[in-house]
């Protein structure tokens, strides 16, 4: 997918005003670590910032600009402001519904999912199921 956006930090460091700025590959970050970047950090790498320098500190109390937004980020930019939650839970549901449609394909031999909603629904039941045993199986740290 081409879910991509673009972040311009802006920012006041030894009286100039600076702008660096990234486009992020949201997709192959979600992919990638399962959770969006840490976008100061994103910024800083492709800018030449140093973690260890005082610019790098200074980066989070800038203007974030998000702009250019492709894909599932578009649906989640509102008002200039970028909705990480919305993101994620989209793309988690993209992913779940991709997922769910393959199955059909494979194992239930039907070329269109989409036109049988009522297995889809049965399908994505049994996802969650899943998904519930899963936690209730995981340990719990004790």
């Amino acid at each position: 997918m081409d879910d991509r956006i673009t972040l311009t930090l802006r920012y006041s460091f030894r009286g100039e005003t600076l702008q660096p700025r990234v486009t992020l590959d949201l997709d192959r970050a979600m992919r990638a670590r399962g959770r969006l970047p840490d976008f100061v950090e994103a910024l800083a790498r492709a800018n030449g910032i140093d973690v260890y320098s005082h610019d790098y500190e200074v980066l989070p109390y800038g203007e974030f600009i998000w702009s250019d937004a492709r894909g599932l980020a578009a649906e989640c930019l509102r008002e200039g402001r970028f909705d990480t939650a919305c993101y994620e839970r989209r793309w988690r549901e993209r992913e779940r519904c991709t997922a769910l449609r393959v199955i059909a394909r494979t194992h239930l031999n039907i070329s269109d999912p989409d036109r049988h909603p009522q297995l889809f629904k049965a399908l994505e039941a049994a996802w969650l199921q899943g998904v519930r045993a899963s936690w209730e199986a995981a340990p719990d740290g004790d």
